[in-house]
């Protein structure tokens, strides 16, 4: 695999995808590539790390804010959005963390779709193989059923 690739998990003829955030050919890949990701993410023994995901939605594309997980053995304990309109950081309350993924549930969110979304597509972080950007269509003939995510930046902590 190599570095930053963008992967499909579904085998289908490449396809032109816009207003993702500008426009992507996605190539296919093999489920192979998910595990080699998995097992780096693995390998670099990371459990406590915070990163930082934009949620493209084209409802409001240009209102993209980010959200900053912060990841302690394992489980989420605190979450806030940031964004360059705003005076501060806004945090999320506690009995809300439970919404909000771990690198760990990001794994789990692309291999659940590999069998139920019609398109699948990831791209993995070259020195840690964490799922950097993943885009999932459930049903390609539906608007609004998209998952879209990016991941901004990743720090791990001590």
């Amino acid at each position: 695999m190599t570095a930053g690739a963008l992967l499909s998990l579904r085998p289908k003829p490449l396809r032109l995808c816009a207003g993702i955030v500008g426009a992507f050919i996605f190539a296919d890949a093999s489920p192979q590539d998910v595990a080699a990701s998995r097992a780096l993410w693995e390998q670099a023994g990371i459990a406590n790390y915070e990163y930082s995901y934009q949620r493209v939605c084209e409802c409001h594309p240009d209102q993209l804010a980010d959200t900053i997980v912060t990841v302690s053995e394992g489980r989420v304990i605190a979450v806030r959005y940031a964004r360059d309109d705003y005076a501060q950081e806004v945090a999320v309350a506690a009995e809300k963390l439970s919404w909000y993924r771990t690198i760990e549930d990001l794994f789990a969110l692309v291999e659940t779709a590999r069998t139920s979304a019609d398109v699948v597509r990831v791209s993995f972080d070259a020195e840690h193989g964490y799922p950097a950007r993943v885009y999932i269509d459930y049903v390609t003939d539906l608007v609004g059923d998209e998952v879209d995510l990016k991941v901004t930046r990743f720090v791990p902590l001590p």
